[in-house]
């Protein structure tokens, strides 16, 4: 696991990481949405893969990717994980990783508002509860987030042994709810046709158990 010590005081060099990391593109090309060649552009080659859940259909794993890159290039300051849908930006989770006793550790006002800005597209953003956003053309929604390590990007660290947690702020598209819906839906039915299958099987069991009855 990557431990960033040289987050102790993150406000002032965290801020900077984004000014140049998120680049200050014009308004209409938002980060959300971007391809992962425009995202490899923008933040050089990912840190690290992450492979789809295994509890999504696998008729559906195979249409995502979530890769892990340095904001700005610095491997010692800010990260974002990014979820491509089909070859798209979808989800990003821009994060500090840091020790769980250090709480005070985390984006300050000024470090969400650029994230925020670089992601508003034609748009702007409002908020709908206590440390939770939507985009005012609903195509986005945004909220801070504590999260466990989903994969160590210290592979001379077991990730188990870690005490660290991943902090930050989580953009989605309305494109990744949408698939998170449509999953929702083929894993009800994928249900329904095993409990039907399970239920016949069932049925013919306790036939051939009928036709044995009197040998």
């Amino acid at each position: 696991m990557l431990i960033l010590h040289s987050i102790r005081r993150p406000s002032l060099r965290w801020s900077l990481f984004l000014v140049i990391g998120l680049g200050w593109a014009p308004p209409l090309q938002a980060r959300l949405g971007e391809n992962e060649a425009a995202i490899t552009r923008r933040f050089a080659e990912p840190l690290a893969t992450i492979p789809a859940p295994s509890s999504l259909p696998k008729t559906l794993q195979a249409h995502l990717v979530t890769r892990i890159y340095a904001v700005g290039g610095k491997k010692d300051g800010a990260l974002v994980e990014i979820t491509f849908l089909e070859g798209v930006s979808t989800k990003e989770f821009y994060f500090l990783e840091r020790e769980k006793s250090r709480t005070s550790e985390k984006l300050d006002e000024t470090q969400i508002r650029l994230i925020m800005e670089a992601n508003a597209a034609d748009s702007a953003w409002e908020s709908v509860g206590n440390n939770s956003w939507k985009r005012k053309d609903g195509a986005a929604k945004a909220e801070r987030k504590e999260a466990t390590p989903s994969v160590s990007l210290n592979p001379n660290i077991p990730l188990q042994t870690q005490l660290l947690v991943w902090t930050g702020l989580e953009l989605q598209s309305k494109a990744w709810e949408n698939f998170l819906n449509s999953a929702q839906r083929e894993l009800e039915m994928l249900k329904k046709q095993q409990e039907a299958e399970d239920r016949k099987k069932l049925e013919q069991e306790a036939a051939a158990r009928d036709l044995l009855r009197g040998i």
